[in-house]
C-alpha cells in the first residue's frame, strides 16, 4: 500500500486545486484532477464544505476524512487546514491510520467535538445489542436553524451549533454520549435511566441552558432546541424502531411549538404495533366540550392564575367547546404554526358524547401576505370568513388555501401587541348550518386576546 506521510495542497474557496506537492500527487488515485473532491470519499465531502465555512471564523481547523489511493482504496487522514493570507486554503495531509489517538479523531465531528454520525450510531447499536440495559435515545434539533443561518450567516450558525453541543456535553458529563448525525441534528444516548423523572433532569437542563444562551433585546430566546425520546427495551426491541420512535417524538415536539422535549408514553401518544406508532388507536389529546360562559370566565385564572394552564390546553378546549375542526397559533413564523390541533372525531363512547379526539397538527398562514388581505381585519384584529367562495373571490392565495384545505368557515385573529407578527386561525371544514354566531365571535375574540397577552408575557 502506498504511504502518504505528508502531503500539501492549496485550493481556492471552491476547493479547486491551485497547487499540490509531489507526495500528494504520488498517493491519490486521480493525481491530475483539478478539484480535491475527486480523491475524497463521497460521504466525507460535506466536511470540506463545512471546513471552508469554518475558516471564515477560525484561522486553522483540523478534520478527518477518507482519501482514495492509487489502489482505489480509501484510507483515513487527518488534515490541518489553514486560511492563507491571500484567502485561499492550505491543507496538510497527515496519515493517521492505526493509533488509538487517531481512531478517536476519526470518530469525532470536527465542528462540534461530538461523535460523528458513524461513531454515535455504532455506539447506540452496541448499547441496544447488549439487551440488558435501558437505553434512552434522544434526537435533538436546533429550532429554526435555517433561519439562523439565513439571517446571521453560516459562520454564526456554526457558532450556535458548537455552543449547543458544548451544553449537551456539559449536562451529560460521563452519564451519556452525544453525536452529530447531520446538519443541526444531534443524537444523545443515556443508559440505565428508566424513570422518566430522572431522564427529565438532563432534558430540562439542556432545554433551559440553550434557551438562556441567546436572548434578544425584548427578552425572547433566539436559540432553542426540540427533543424527542424513545426507550429500549421497554417499548421497542431493536435499534431501528428505537430511532424511528425518537424521531416521531421529535416531530411531536416541533409540532407542539418547539423549545420542548417529548418522551414517548403509550398512554399519551398511542400504542406501538411491530415498532410502528398507531396514533389513531388512542386519541392524542382528549378535550371535553364545556359551557362556553364557564370557559371564558375561567380563562384568566387558567392562563395567569393558580391553574397555570398552558396555551395549548386552552386551544384544545376551544376546539371542543366551539365545535371547531382545526386551530392554530402562529408566532414569529407564518410558514409553520407555533402550535396546532386537528379534530379527528367525537368519542365513540356514548358516556363521553362531549369528548373529542384531537391530534397535533401544523399548518401555514402565509396567505395573509396577499396584498390588501390584512386590511380586511377589523379594529379588534378579527376577520370572520363564512362564505369563502364569495368573500375570497378576488384573492389568489387565500382562495387557493381555503379550497385546497376544505375550509368552509374561519375565524382569524391578528395579534397587535406582541413584538413579533402573530395570528390565530380557527377553521371549520365540515358543512355547517348558517354563519358563525355573533356570541361565538365575541367569545373567540376575547379568548384570542388572552392567548396574545399570554404569548407576550412568556
Amino acid at each position: 500500500m502506498t504511504i502518504l506521510n505528508n502531503g500539501l495542497v492549496t485550493t481556492d474557496k471552491e476547493l479547486n486545486i491551485i497547487s499540490a506537492d509531489e507526495g500528494y500527487r504520488e498517493y491519490v488515485c486521480e493525481d491530475g484532477a483539478s478539484t480535491i473532491f475527486a480523491n475524497i470519499h463521497p460521504d466525507d465531502q460535506h466536511l470540506l464544505y463545512e471546513m471552508v465555512e469554518g475558516l471564515e471564523m477560525e484561522n486553522a481547523l483540523t478534520l478527518c476524512f477518507r482519501v482514495c489511493d492509487k489502489n482505489k482504496e480509501y484510507n483515513w487522514f487527518k488534515a490541518e487546514c489553514i486560511r492563507t493570507t491571500d484567502d485561499n486554503v492550505s491543507i496538510l495531509f497527515l496519515d493517521i491510520e492505526g493509533t488509538e489517538t487517531e481512531n478517536k479523531a476519526i470518530e469525532t465531528d470536527y465542528l462540534t467535538g461530538l461523535y460523528n454520525k458513524k461513531a454515535i450510531t455504532d455506539y447506540a447499536r452496541k448499547a441496544v445489542a447488549k439487551k440488558s440495559d435501558v437505553v434512552n435515545l434522544c434526537l435533538i434539533d436546533i429550532d429554526n436553524f435555517k433561519q439562523i443561518n439565513d439571517t446571521y450567516g453560516h459562520s454564526y450558525g456554526d457558532k450556535v451549533l458548537k455552543e449547543v453541543s458544548n451544553i449537551i456535553l456539559e449536562v451529560l458529563g460521563k452519564d451519556g454520549k452525544a453525536g452529530r448525525i447531520g446538519g443541526d441534528e444531534l443524537m444523545m444516548i443515556i443508559e440505565n435511566v428508566e424513570e422518566k423523572t430522572d431522564l427529565r433532569v438532563y432534558l430540562k437542563a439542556i432545554r433551559e441552558r440553550v434557551e438562556a444562551s441567546h436572548i434578544d433585546q425584548n427578552g425572547f430566546p433566539q436559540v432553542t432546541v426540540s427533543m424527542g425520546v424513545g426507550t429500549f427495551p421497554i417499548y421497542v426491541d431493536n435499534y431501528e424502531d428505537l430511532f424511528n420512535l425518537a424521531g416521531r417524538m421529535l416531530s411531536r415536539a416541533k409540532n407542539r411549538g418547539k423549545n420542548r422535549y417529548v418522551i414517548y408514553n403509550p398512554e399519551i401518544h398511542g400504542k406501538l404495533i411491530d415498532g410502528e406508532l398507531v396514533e389513531n388507536m388512542l386519541s392524542l389529546n382528549r378535550a371535553t366540550a364545556m359551557d362556553k360562559t364557564k370557559l371564558v370566565l375561567e380563562t384568566i385564572d387558567g392562563l395567569f392564575g393558580s391553574m397555570n394552564e398552558a396555551i395549548t390546553t386552552l386551544l384544545l378546549k376551544m376546539v371542543a367547546t366551539y365545535d371547531l375542526d382545526e386551530a392554530y397559533v402562529f408566532y414569529k413564523d407564518i410558514e409553520k404554526s407555533f402550535c396546532g390541533y386537528k379534530r379527528i372525531a367525537q368519542s365513540g363512547n356514548i358516556m363521553e358524547k362531549n369528548v373529542h379526539q384531537i391530534a397535533d397538527n401544523s399548518s401555514s398562514i402565509s396567505y395573509v401576505v396577499e396584498p390588501g388581505f390584512e386590511t380586511r381585519f377589523n379594529s379588534n384584529g378579527v376577520l370572520v370568513i363564512d362564505a369563502p367562495q364569495t368573500q375570497l373571490d378576488k384573492t389568489a392565495m387565500p382562495k387557493r388555501f381555503f379550497f385546497e384545505n376544505g375550509v368552509r368557515q374561519a375565524f382569524l385573529y391578528k395579534m397587535q401587541d406582541v413584538p413579533y407578527e402573530g395570528f390565530i386561525a380557527l377553521y371549520r371544514t365540515r358543512e355547517m348550518a348558517g354563519k358563525l354566531p355573533q356570541t361565538d365571535i365575541t367569545d373567540l375574540t376575547y379568548l384570542s386576546k388572552m392567548i396574545e397577552i399570554a404569548m407576550k408575557s412568556r
